[in-house]
């Protein structure tokens, strides 16, 4: 499959409808601050501040992890945010992650059979805005919190979740969009 740009036209009959894959693109995808999209968006950072993205080079929605980096480290991409689309602004939602363990897909070997954290290291991402005039856009905005795999495999195992107080209690390195994909490369494994 080859990247879009946003400029290809859906048409009828071989005519142009007028309409362009950027229509769709804003109609169907402008509300970031909604958790799937929020998810996807976090996925693009972690990526882009990695100095990708390369030319047509896309997301794969199928691979057991998020975002490869340049050397090979397999992240999971966790987001949250104090806002949710649903809420009120005066009600702040609480920071919590899904790091459960579980089966592992791939393309070539389809699913396997023993679930476990399929990854070398989570990126938590936190939107940290508290008014809906804030941009999502902006990175300032923005925390990211780095944590090898193996901190939570060797001290919770087992757990499905985790809030951002007791994620802070493993020490992850807290850092920017700047920095992050030079702390991602930095993380001893």
């Amino acid at each position: 499959m080859k990247i879009l740009t946003g400029r290809e036209e859906f048409t009828q009959n071989g005519k142009s409808t007028g309409y362009t894959v950027s229509d769709f693109w804003s109609w169907g995808y402008s509300e970031l601050l909604n958790n799937t999209l929020r998810g996807v968006l976090a996925e693009f950072l972690v990526y882009a501040s990695l100095n990708h993205p390369r030319e047509g080079e896309m997301r794969d929605n199928w691979q057991s992890y998020d975002v490869m980096s340049p050397t090979g480290r397999r992240i999971e991409v966790k987001s949250a945010a104090y806002l949710q689309i649903w809420t009120d602004e005066d009600h702040y939602s609480q920071m919590i992650f899904d790091i459960a363990p579980k089966l592992p897909w791939g393309r070539e070997h389809g699913m396997g059979s023993v679930k476990n954290r399929n990854c070398d290291l989570y990126v938590f991402c936190v939107y940290t805005a508290l008014s809906r005039e804030q941009s999502i856009l902006d990175l300032d905005l923005w925390g990211f919190y780095v944590l090898a795999t193996f901190v939570l495999d060797r001290e919770i195992p087992k757990q499905k979740s985790i809030s951002l107080s007791s994620l802070l209690r493993f020490h992850p390195v807290k850092t920017n969009f700047s920095k992050l994909g030079e702390t991602i490369e930095s993380i001893e494994l």
